[in-house]
């Protein structure tokens, strides 16, 4: 065996120099068919797809009737994405050929990619009919790559999943099942097939960064950053890996090694916006509101549409007392976005900041008339109302808006703030009530604001019993 693998070696060598030769004199010479496949397979498998084309064509010129050769031809311009002229010669192997697994197998691979579904998988049956023992196996795999490369994710999963435990090693299959997993969101069968793969060979980076996307995805951060870390240990220049560990820590509220984990990402990889953005809401969230400042000017500078810098800028530099930025950030921000209820109220507050009252108040009913139903917009009109309108009656005010929608949760929770305020505790709870039946998250908002509310006993004892 050895002698004759020598020999074969040594034959195409001796082919593909005489080749080479006729190339290099602009001439042409007999070559038999095997001798046209060993040439073909030497420039195919060096990736010199011109050579491989060259003399393809050359053996079909003197061999037109070769199928053998026809049918690499095909699958070369398949790989070339030349797919109607691929079809061509398929549509007449698939008559002469009718046994060929691997003409059914490229028929399949062209109309996965034409997006005809049941042509496809008839053809990719035929396939693994007539496919033979080593051949079924590479079969299966290309056959879940190309359903998965073109969305048929499911159609992947059970093809996969079918034969994967008749090729329990095989590494390929096993991240292409995962992978299926993955985009149906079936998260557990995908960790659990990662788990296969890592018990085969456990130094495999991409296992472990695909495993800490999918415990990430189940918000099982520490494990996703054990994970991450793995990666790193094993490819420390996968950029990507530092990135998600970062935005990891960061769920876990760990924002000082969050930085330092998107510092790292930085030293191997150009940062982007998104980077920038992520590193001023650690910055936020730490308190540094001027470094977190600096931040989203970055990510803005790299990106002026992005509406959650600017947003994010406009309320840093708003604690920070910057009001003059910090409306001409939320006023860029609704350039982009008009109909952002958050960002209208927001400028409102900063023009209130500012004692510009006229402003303030057109921001505030701009952020009302986007959102009516929002608990904390309708506080902060309230609020405004009181400090600004003079003989403002806010018993009146408030029938008057409640006339309009009883069915609003947010203006029931202003009735129980103003008739609190008013000592009309007993109306004040009917409100109550009937906001938190309206919207039960907002209780939070309003006793916040006005924790007041709680020192009336039959309040308190309301809110005890829920």
């Amino acid at each position: 065996m050895q002698g004759y693998s020598h020999a074969n070696h040594d034959g195409t060598r001796e082919a593909v120099e005489k080749f080479e030769e006729l190339v290099h004199r602009n001439k042409e010479s007999y070559f038999d068919v095997s001798q046209i496949e060993s040439i073909f397979d030497f420039y195919n498998e060096q990736n010199m797809t011109d050579k491989a084309t060259s003399v393809l064509q050359m053996g079909l010129r003197q061999h037109p009737d070769s199928t053998a050769l026809q049918l690499k031809y095909s699958t070369l311009l398949l790989e070339q994405h030349q797919d109607e002229e691929s079809l061509k010669i398929l549509n007449y192997l698939k008559l002469v050929e009718t046994n060929n697994s691997e003409v059914f197998l490229n028929l399949g691979i062209i109309y996965t990619r034409w997006h005809k579904r049941e042509l496809a998988l008839e053809y990719y049956t035929s396939a693994i009919k007539f496919a033979d023992g080593e051949e079924l196996e590479s079969f299966i795999f290309e056959i879940g790559f190309n359903l998965n490369l073109d969305d048929y994710n499911l159609e992947a999963r059970k093809l996969l999943a079918k034969y994967q435990p008749r090729y329990p090693n095989n590494e390929n299959m096993l991240f292409e099942l995962a992978y299926a997993h993955d985009k149906l969101d079936e998260i557990e069968q995908g960790i659990a097939v990662y788990n296969k793969l890592l018990d085969l060979n456990p130094y495999l980076e991409n296992a472990w960064y695909n495993m800490g996307i999918l415990l990430s995805k189940q918000e099982k951060f520490q494990q996703a950053i054990e994970a991450y870390n793995i990666t790193i240990a094993l490819a420390p220049d996968l950029s990507e890996a530092y990135f998600n560990k970062a935005n990891s820590l960061a769920q876990i509220g760990e924002y000082a090694e969050a930085l330092s984990a998107y510092a790292e990402y930085m030293s191997y990889s150009f940062p982007s916006p998104l980077t920038y953005y992520y590193m001023g809401d650690c910055h936020e969230n730490l308190g540094n509101y001027d470094l977190a400042s600096r931040f989203y000017k970055l990510a803005i500078d790299n990106d002026p549409e992005n509406t959650d810098a600017l947003l994010s800028l406009g309320r840093t530099s708003y604690h920070v007392q910057d009001y003059p930025t910090s409306v001409a950030a939320f006023e860029k921000a609704l350039h982009i976005d008009p109909d952002s209820a958050d960002a209208w109220l927001s400028l409102g507050k900063a023009y209130k900041k500012m004692n510009k009252p006229s402003e303030a108040k057109r921001c505030l009913k701009k952020a009302l008339l986007t959102e009516d139903q929002d608990t904390y917009s309708w506080i902060e009109m309230f609020q405004f109302m009181e400090e600004n309108e003079k003989n403002f009656n806010a018993t009146a005010f408030l029938k008057r808006v409640l006339s309009k929608d009883h069915t609003n949760g947010a203006l029931h929770y202003l009735a129980a703030v103003i008739y609190n305020k008013n000592n009309n505790n007993e109306d004040a709870l009917k409100h109550l009530v009937i906001a938190r039946q309206l919207l039960p998250n907002d209780l939070e908002i309003v006793l916040n604001e006005y924790p007041s509310l709680v020192s009336m006993p039959k309040i308190a004892e309301y809110l005890n019993s829920i």
